[in-house]
């Protein structure tokens, strides 16, 4: 072979090449999510990714050069800390309503009631796993019960899609930015937009990257 692909599978490639092809490779062939635990490692690691883009870019956006101090004061590390966790669980439930929305087809009437009570099972682990944030020393109880009424809510309605939801999460994002109201409030179409097409796109990964039969079957056994 000769070119760059016999240099990336040449045992001479190692390091930092290596590393590139497999980051590479990863992103056109992404692993299938065919068990529940990937389907769990997939929605807490696109919410977190969601809620920390969307508010530290726009407080990067917003601050311009003054960013670099503005990172550096503990009074708005704190906020800021804040505002990604509120982020995160509001962005895990909405996510997990588009993942019912994607299995449904692939249940009967009578299955759908325990693909629900499944993915609040998921839901539930994925903060489970979390260290409990400073301003949630009572643990995530509110949250999960909520996400718990919103899924019985949309179960009764049509599959839920990015767009069915991705206003709901950016309004958390937006209520909690550690920027005053004041300095945000022309934004707010700004930050709707950013997590609209955020969602979207891990809306759409999720689509690819689902194997809707082999994870049903998992996720009702």
């Amino acid at each position: 072979m000769t070119g760059s692909l016999a240099a990336i599978t040449s045992p001479l490639a190692t390091g930092p090449v290596r590393g590139l092809w497999r980051r590479l490779k990863a992103r056109l062939q992404p692993t299938p999510i065919t068990t529940p635990d990937a389907l769990k490692t997939f929605l807490g690691e696109r919410a977190a990714l969601i809620a920390q883009k969307c508010a530290i870019d726009y407080c990067r956006g917003k601050t311009g050069l003054a960013s670099y101090a503005l990172f550096t004061e503990k009074p708005f590390l704190r906020a800021l800390e804040i505002c990604r966790w509120e982020t995160f669980v509001t962005v895990l439930g909405d996510l997990s309503l588009i993942a019912e929305g994607t299995l449904r087809p692939h249940v009967t009437a009578e299955q759908h009631p325990r693909l629900c009570e499944a993915l609040v099972g998921l839901h539930s682990a994925v903060l489970a796993a979390m260290p409990a944030p400073v301003h949630q020393v009572q643990g995530w109880g509110d949250a999960i019960a909520l996400f718990a009424w919103r899924l019985k809510e949309a179960s009764c309605r049509e599959p839920r899609q990015a767009l069915d939801v991705a206003d709901h999460s950016a309004k958390r994002l937006f209520d909690t930015l550690p920027i005053h109201i004041s300095m945000r409030e022309l934004d707010e179409e700004v930050v709707y937009g950013a997590v609209r097409f955020r969602m979207i796109a891990v809306s759409q990964e999720m689509q690819r990257r689902v194997a809707a039969a082999d994870l049903v079957r998992q996720l009702l056994a």
